[in-house]
C-alpha cells in the first residue's frame, strides 16, 4: 500500500523543488552611485524644471526601479517634488539633492527674477 503514495509524493516533491529553484533570485546589486541631470539649471520666478536622477551599481550599469528621494536646501528659492520637479519661489540658489539606498547627488538651481537679471 506505501508503494502507491511514494509514487505520488516524489512527482510532487519534484514539481516542489523546481519551482523554488525557478523562483529564487540573486540580491539587486546595490546602489554605488547616484547623478542628477541637469546638474545646474537657471529659471526665472515661477518657472519649473524637471530633474531626473539616474542610480548606478559599481560596474557603471543603471540600475532601473530604485526609489529616489528629493530634498532642497532652500524652499524660499525652490522646492522640489517627490518626482524632481523644481519650482522657482524667489532670486537666489537652492541645492537639490536626489538619494537612493545612502547615496546622493546635488543639482544646483539658480533663481533669477528675469533672464540676466
Amino acid at each position: 500500500m506505501t508503494a502507491p503514495s511514494t509514487r505520488r509524493l516524489i512527482p510532487l516533491l519534484t514539481s516542489a523543488l523546481l519551482l523554488v529553484a525557478c523562483t529564487s533570485t540573486s540580491p539587486p546589486q546595490p546602489v554605488a552611485d547616484v547623478t542628477i541631470v541637469p546638474e545646474t539649471t537657471e529659471l526665472v520666478v515661477g518657472a519649473t524644471v524637471q530633474l531626473t536622477a539616474a542610480t548606478w551599481d559599481a560596474d557603471g550599469h543603471v540600475l532601473s526601479g530604485r526609489d529616489v528621494t528629493w530634498a532642497h536646501s532652500d524652499p524660499r528659492v525652490g522646492t522640489v517634488s517627490a518626482t524632481g520637479l523644481v519650482t522657482a519661489h524667489a532670486k537666489g540658489s537652492t541645492t537639490i539633492t536626489a538619494t537612493s539606498e545612502g547615496r546622493r547627488c546635488t543639482s544646483v538651481v539658480i533663481v533669477r527674477l528675469a533672464m540676466g537679471v
